[in-house]
C-alpha cells in the first residue's frame, strides 16, 4: 500500500492477537443520565458482545483485517449470546477460554441524548486469570498483538513472547491500579493512553506535558494519548522531544461507547498494514468519531471503505501538526 492509496486494500497475512476482557453489554439510550434515584424508560436497547480487547479485535475484522480474541468468559447464556454475537463480525475465537462455574463478564450502560454514558461493570472473580493455557507459541507468527488492562496476567505473557519474537505490541493503557498500569506500559512498543489513564501516572494536568514525562521513562517507540473530540496527542521517540497533535472530525455524538476501543482497533490495523504513523491516527481518529454517530456501542465500528471515505477531508495526508510549545 502507498501512503497516498487511499482505495488500497489490506495487505495484512498474519493475524492481530488482541487479547483482554470479554463483556457482555446491556446499552440503553436515555433522555438524560439521573442524579439520583428514578425509573428511567429507555427508547432503546441493545446488547452486544464487548469490552475492550473485543471492540478493538472486532473493528479489525470490520476493516478486513485478519484477527484473533484471545480472552475468558464464562459457561453461562451470557458467554452463549457473546460467542454467537462475535461470530457474526469473522473474529477469531479459537482461545477463548470458557471457565466452569464462571459468571460472563457483563456490564450495564447508559447512553444519554448528548452520547455520553454510564458504565456498570462486573467481572466474576471465578473467571480464572491464570494464562497458562495461552497458545503463547502462536504469537511468532502474529502481524501484532494488542493487550488492555483488563487481564494484566494474560497481557505480562503474550507482551513477552511478542517482544521476544519482535511482534510490534501495543497498549491500550487504560486506568488501572498504578503498579499494573506502569508494568505493562513497560513491555510495548506503542503505549496509547486514555487521558485519564496517563494524568494518573503524573503530578500534571496538562496532557501534552504528562505525555512528554511518562515517555520520557519508557522503551517505547510511540507513546501517545487519545483525547476524544480533541483528536489525540503523539509522541514518537524519532521525534523526541516533538508532540504531534491530530485532530478529530467533527460529529454529533450519539453514543461515546467504545469510542476508544474502535480508535484502538483502526490504529493497531493502519500499522500492520503499512499505513504509517500519520495516517494511522488520522484515520484511527476518524474511525472513533464515526463510531460516536452511532447508538449501540461497538456497532458503529466502520468498514474500509466508509473510513477511507470519511477520512479525505480531514486532513492532508503529508502533514504532521504539531502542538504548540
Amino acid at each position: 500500500m502507498t501512503n497516498g492509496d487511499f482505495g488500497a486494500v489490506s495487505m495484512q497475512d498474519k493475524p492481530v492477537i488482541c487479547l483482554g476482557c470479554a463483556f457482555w453489554d446491556t446499552i440503553f439510550k436515555i433522555d438524560r443520565i439521573p442524579s439520583h434515584g428514578t425509573k428511567v424508560l429507555p427508547e432503546r436497547v441493545v446488547q452486544a458482545a464487548s469490552g475492550m480487547a473485543t471492540a478493538a479485535a472486532i473493528t479489525i475484522a470490520r476493516l478486513g483485517g485478519t484477527v484473533e480474541l484471545w480472552a475468558r468468559i464464562g459457561d453461562d447464556a451470557e458467554g452463549d449470546r457473546f460467542l454467537h454475537d462475535l461470530s457474526g463480525e469473522h473474529v477469531g475465537n479459537a482461545n477463548i477460554r470458557r471457565i466452569p462455574g464462571a459468571r460472563t463478564a457483563f456490564s450495564t450502560i447508559l447512553v444519554d441524548s448528548s452520547g455520553e454514558r454510564l458504565v456498570v461493570p462486573y467481572t466474576d472473580a471465578a473467571l480464572d486469570a491464570d494464562p497458562s493455557w495461552l497458545p503463547l507459541h502462536e504469537i511468532a507468527h502474529a502481524s501484532a498483538v494488542l493487550v488492555d488492562m483488563r487481564w494484566p496476567e494474560g497481557a505480562r505473557a503474550v507482551l513477552g513472547e511478542a517482544r521476544r519474537h519482535g511482534v510490534p505490541t501495543v497498549v491500550d493503557a487504560d486506568v488501572a491500579p498504578p503498579a499494573v498500569l506502569r508494568e505493562l506500559i513497560s513491555l510495548a512498543d506503542h503505549v496509547l493512553f486514555s487521558e485519564p489513564a496517563l494524568l494518573s501516572l503524573t503530578t500534571s494536568t496538562a496532557p501534552k506535558d504528562a505525555l512528554l514525562q511518562v515517555a520520557a521513562e519508557l522503551d517505547a517507540d510511540i507513546v501517545g494519548v487519545t483525547l476524544g473530540e480533541h483528536g489525540a496527542l503523539v509522541w514518537q521517540r524519532s521525534d523526541a522531544p516533538v508532540v504531534r497533535t491530530f485532530p478529530s472530525l467533527q460529529v454529533r455524538a450519539a453514543d461515546t461507547l467504545n469510542a476508544g476501543d474502535v480508535w484502538h482497533g483502526a490504529y493497531v490495523y493502519g500499522l500492520v498494514n503499512g499505513w504509517g504513523l500519520s495516517r494511522s491516527v488520522q484515520r484511527a481518529n476518524v474511525a472513533a468519531a464515526m463510531k460516536c454517530e452511532h447508538f449501540g456501542g461497538r456497532h458503529g465500528a466502520p468498514s474500509l471503505p466508509q473510513l477511507l471515505e470519511r477520512s479525505r477531508d480531514l486532513m492532508p495526508d503529508d502533514i504532521d501538526v504539531r502542538a504548540p510549545d
